[in-house]
């Protein structure tokens, strides 16, 4: 038994600076740490004769709070309320009744009856735990974790009754047991399972974690333009294998040098975040936003013809709107706004590569033209190939200066709110 716990204590005080980057693993090693501690110290004090049911008592709560830390990063790691304060008091109560219990004349029938139906609890707990979220499922480790508990459950409900039906037998918990033992052999391989599983859940959480910060922009949440050229090529694909409209809506900050010259960097940046947010909260959800660079945001509009997508681009529009700029020296609280160019797939070009260039190219063509034309407005990018035809009137010529699809103004209410200036 001294070798064993010997091995968790290595291996749990190992896993605490390994797992650092997670909180469910720091408290999943720390809670095995402490458990695997207090069975060595009991194991040696009994291996050297010199146990006492006051060392057994204390062995067996510090190991129940052991198990109530690991039953506390099972809770941080599906997101519930960690319970903090109520199990921290749950534990301490356990150790001073435990304690309080070893001098009774019944004092080893009650550690063994008090210390198995608390383990019996948590290891029911964590299963109902994990069997209700879904990310238990599709862990890698968690289905390691949950036969653990199950072993465990199993092994502790078996102890209960093996010491309700014995009661003048002196039945101690297996992680106060001698060396000479051979029923604990199978709860301890389920506790190095659990232990093995637990490992394996925080490391796909910091891989997850590690993969999401590699896509996102750390400043605006959105995607960056690596992840966002990776979509944008896999919807590409699927348009030429499906044939479905996608289209794409570039946008771009209107005045955003003046912002960070008058007002600092840290005011830009604000800016950056609240007018992400307001694309967030724009874009239906299987639209893909990101940040492409400084200034410059994009957003992919799969099954959208430039049609509908110059709804997207109405709200967006009303939405930054309403975000107020910080005030500068002797000039009143202006509003943000954007200028927007929207383009749809329409080929031209071969490879997934070289389909979302020339779809990002006409739609930066058309942002260009947006900024052109004064800013805080959108422009279509069929709107531009027909300025360029050959007009036949005066009237067909001005007709076609403010033309998009199916009769759609450039934006529905650009008139009725007047443009970022820098005076």
């Amino acid at each position: 038994m001294m070798v064993v716990f010997s091995s968790t204590l290595v291996m749990g005080a190992g896993l605490v600076l390994a797992l650092r980057a997670s909180e469910a693993g720091r408290l999943w090693a720390t809670g095995h740490v402490l458990a695997s501690a207090a069975g060595l110290a009991v194991a040696a004090s009994v291996g050297l004769g010199n146990g006492s049911p006051q060392v057994a008592a204390l062995g067996a709560g510090a190991y129940v709070v052991g198990r109530l830390i690991i039953y506390r990063g099972v809770r941080v790691y599906y997101g519930l309320p960690d319970h903090r304060l109520l199990l921290r008091g749950v534990g301490a109560v356990t150790v001073v009744l435990l304690a309080l219990a070893s001098g009774l004349p019944d004092g080893p029938l009650f550690v063994h009856g008090m210390a198995y139906g608390m383990l019996a609890m948590l290891s029911f707990s964590t299963i109902i735990t994990m069997l209700r979220s879904r990310r238990g499922r599709t862990s890698i480790g968690g289905p390691l974790v949950l036969a653990s508990h199950l072993v465990l459950l199993g092994a502790q409900v078996a102890a209960l009754s093996y010491g309700a039906a014995f009661r003048g037998i002196a039945v101690t918990p297996f992680f106060l047991q001698t060396s000479a033992s051979v029923w604990p052999l199978t709860p301890l391989i389920a506790v190095l399972l659990g232990l093995f599983g637990f490992s394996l859940m925080a490391m796909e959480q910091i891989i997850a974690r590690n993969e999401s910060g590699a896509r996102l922009d750390a400043l605006t949440g959105l995607l960056n333009r690596g992840a966002l050229d990776v979509t944008a090529m896999s919807m590409a694909a699927r348009w030429q294998r499906e044939g479905e409209a996608l289209s794409c809506l570039v946008i771009d900050v209107d005045h955003f040098k003046a912002v960070n010259d008058r007002h600092g960097h840290h005011a830009g940046d604000h800016v950056l975040r609240e007018i992400a947010i307001a694309l967030d909260n724009s874009r239906r959800a299987s639209d893909i936003a990101g940040r492409y660079g400084g200034e410059e945001f994009c957003i992919l509009c799969p099954h959208t013809d430039e049609h509908q997508a110059t709804a997207l681009a109405n709200r967006i529009l009303r939405k930054v709107r309403l975000i107020e700029l910080p005030a500068g020296e002797g000039a009143g609280c202006g509003h943000a706004s954007v200028s927007i160019g929207v383009a749809q797939l329409r080929g031209g070009a071969t490879g997934r590569e070289g389909l979302w260039r020339s779809l990002f190219a006409e739609a930066d063509r058309a942002l260009y033209q947006a900024k052109q034309r004064g800013r805080n407005q959108f422009v279509v990018g069929s709107s531009m190939v027909v300025e360029a035809a050959p007009a036949t009137s005066s009237a067909e010529s001005a007709k076609s200066d403010t033309a998009v699809p199916s009769g759609l103004p450039v934006s529905a209410d650009a008139a009725d709110t007047p443009a970022l200036t820098t005076a």
